[in-house]
């Protein structure tokens, strides 16, 4: 699984405890919220970059994505889901099987006597037979969240930066908060 970690430098603690020596529960709350609110708009970042190389909704692009938050620790990560091709906008049943678009930079593709049919369990999704012959049939799916980020190149490392930035600010934001509360 690809992943994107977010942790706190031991600098940034040292500095934090110092400041917020007065109140030494406030320490580990002030990581915990920033943390996660850097992890949050990490994954928002995420889905962002990739619906500008794929046509999938950003609510499906979520469904690849994962988060992990802990007081000193977070992540954010791509699963190796794939989606299935009718999840793209898009596909459609032709007269000679289904065409569909994956990626914005390039065109249409088109599976040849593939169909687009409702199995007996509710699933709806793209399906081809895999050989000449009627059995076996296969579901068609996309590209993982996972591929799409390996193939876009700058993308992690873009995001990775970003969500650097942000921690320190929003460091500095929490530690505000806290003296705000306490001052009252």
């Amino acid at each position: 699984m690809l992943a994107i970690k977010i942790t706190i430098d031991e600098r940034s603690f040292k500095e934090a405890a110092y400041i917020l020596r007065a109140l030494p529960r406030a320490v580990p709350r002030v990581f915990r919220r920033a943390i996660g609110r850097t992890v949050d708009m990490a994954a928002t970042d995420l889905k962002r970059r990739v619906s500008t190389k794929v046509t999938l909704k950003k609510g499906d692009i979520a469904k690849g994505i994962s988060k992990k938050k802990s007081t000193y620790y977070g992540s954010v990560g791509a699963k190796e889901w794939r989606p299935g091709l009718l999840e793209f906008p898009g596909t459609k049943q032709m007269p000679h099987g289904v065409r569909y678009r994956v990626s914005r930079t390039e065109g249409r593709r088109m599976i040849k006597h593939g169909f687009i049919q409702t199995m007996p369990s509710g699933h709806r999704g793209v399906f081809a037979r895999t050989r000449g012959t009627r059995l076996p049939i296969g579901e068609k799916r996309g590209p993982s969240i996972w591929k799409i980020i390996q193939g876009a190149p700058g993308l992690l490392k873009a995001v990775t930066d970003a969500a650097g930035d942000r921690l320190g600010k929003l460091i500095n934001d929490q530690v505000g908060v806290e003296f705000k509360r306490w001052s009252r």
